[in-house]
């Protein structure tokens, strides 16, 4: 697993919501960024794993 937490830099009045990609919890502020998946948010990096291994189980 490779990858980094990443902040969102958005103004204090935006009201959009990120959420998880893989859980769908809402993402505050820090989101863990996965090499696997560039175009996905996870809350945590447990979550890219969890996803890696359901994928990897479909295969």
């Amino acid at each position: 697993m490779t990858g980094k937490m990443q902040t969102i830099e958005l103004p204090w009045y935006e009201t959009r919501i990120e959420n998880c990609s893989y859980c769908g919890k809402m993402i505050a502020r820090d989101y863990w960024a996965d090499d696997d998946y560039p175009d996905d948010k996870f809350c945590e990096p447990e979550c890219a794993d969890v996803k890696r291994r359901a994928l990897a189980k479909a295969k």
